[in-house]
């Protein structure tokens, strides 16, 4: 059996219903999955881009780590696993801010926001997932808008002025 997504109604609320993630069977209309993202910017204010596995759907396009929230899980679980797992980031609730949520036609996206406090950071991407990984400055991102993922572009536009805001102070290089 693959991975299993919990359904919710339009105002989150559990139905009891599971849906088996690449099922045949359509998520019933007024239910949705849960998935979460999360863009990573670093003390320099750029952001954190993986690009898709070339096997994938919009392979070789670019988005934020993020994916599917599993049964049993919540939003900022799922987050946290997925970046741990696609980029080899380990970050805890503490150090994510939530933007909002973004519906379509049967899932819901949490957006989040996480701040490295640290310099450079060491990335163990995975293989099957992410093809490759960089950060870009916050100012260069819309050059890449065209090999960006939509749905990715969309919520990144919806919430910029939110990830622009937070910042931490620039550590002067040794």
């Amino acid at each position: 059996m693959g991975e299993l997504w919990e359904l919710v109604d339009d105002k989150r609320r559990k139905t009891g219903l599971l849906h088996e993630r690449g099922s045949n069977k359509a998520i019933p209309n007024g239910m949705f999955h849960i998935a979460a993202e999360v863009w990573i910017k670093n003390r320099r204010n750029e952001l954190l881009l993986t690009q898709r596995h070339p096997a994938k759907t919009f392979g070789l396009l670019w988005e934020c780590s993020g994916g599917s929230v599993i049964a049993g899980e919540e939003s900022l679980d799922g987050v946290i696993r997925e970046l741990k797992e696609e980029t080899g980031i380990e970050m805890s609730a503490k150090d994510l801010i939530y933007l909002g949520e973004t519906f379509g036609k049967d899932f819901i996206i949490d957006t989040y926001l996480g701040i490295l406090d640290t310099g450079d950071v060491s990335l163990t991407l995975q293989q099957e997932e992410v093809f490759a990984a960089r950060f870009i400055p916050i100012d260069k991102i819309s050059e890449l808008k065209e090999n960006i993922v939509d749905g990715t572009w969309e919520r990144y536009s919806k919430f910029e002025s939110r990830i622009r805001e937070h910042t931490l102070p620039v550590q002067k290089e040794k």
